[in-house]
């Protein structure tokens, strides 16, 4: 695993953690101080759920990439050995 993708896949660990922090977050208040003040700042969990899709989106892709780089590396390794 590269660092590049080590960093993805860390960032999407964070931008889950922070989309289950914020929704508790925001469900707390909600109870507490009333829905018609608080029920506005669901947006907030939403938001960093799409950031993290986004990253698995990205680590996805990355991986993808990788792997179709080295099996071409791979494959001119061979060509080149023959």
């Amino acid at each position: 695993m590269s660092s590049l993708a080590k960093v993805n896949s860390i960032l999407e660990k964070f931008w889950w953690a922070m989309t289950a922090v914020s929704f508790i977050m925001v469900l707390v208040l909600c109870f507490m101080q009333g829905w018609d003040k608080w029920s506005f700042y669901f947006i907030i969990p939403v938001v960093t759920a799409v950031m993290a899709i986004m990253r698995r989106f990205l680590r996805k892709r990355l991986e993808k990439s990788e792997a179709e780089r080295d099996r071409n590396q791979a494959e001119s390794d061979n060509n080149a050995g023959n």
